[in-house]
């Protein structure tokens, strides 16, 4: 029982501790109908670049700014993935299921002596 409570813990905060630091997002991936479509710096320029992915049921509009990215328009009917906002940190996704197009963000690739 106490190794139970013990293992209970240890996963418990290393849960809490990934949520407590999110990690900001480096790039975002662009796929349309399964395929990357595309890959794109999440700078921390303050002008707004906007940018266009073909789907399934026309073309959707995303935009990149302050290393964050967002839908702008989409041709599917609820604007789900409109309302999602913005998004900058690695692991968060937008995504529009009715035209087929999603939004990934990625983090920043780290070497440790495993990876040299």
């Amino acid at each position: 029982m106490l190794v139970i409570l013990v293992v209970a813990v240890a996963v418990s905060s290393i849960v809490a501790l990934a949520r407590a630091n999110p990690e900001k997002g480096s790039r975002a991936v662009v796929e349309a109908g399964g395929r990357q479509v595309d890959t794109y710096k999440l700078g921390n320029s303050g002008t707004p670049e906007r940018f266009s992915v073909r789907g399934d049921l026309g073309i959707g509009v995303f935009e990149i700014e302050n290393g964050r990215v967002r839908m702008v328009s989409s041709p599917c009917r609820d604007k789900i993935c409109i309302h999602r906002g913005r998004i900058d940190q690695a692991g968060e996704t937008i995504i529009c299921l009715p035209n087929r197009v999603a939004i990934r963000v990625l983090g920043q690739a780290r070497v440790d002596a495993l990876s040299e």
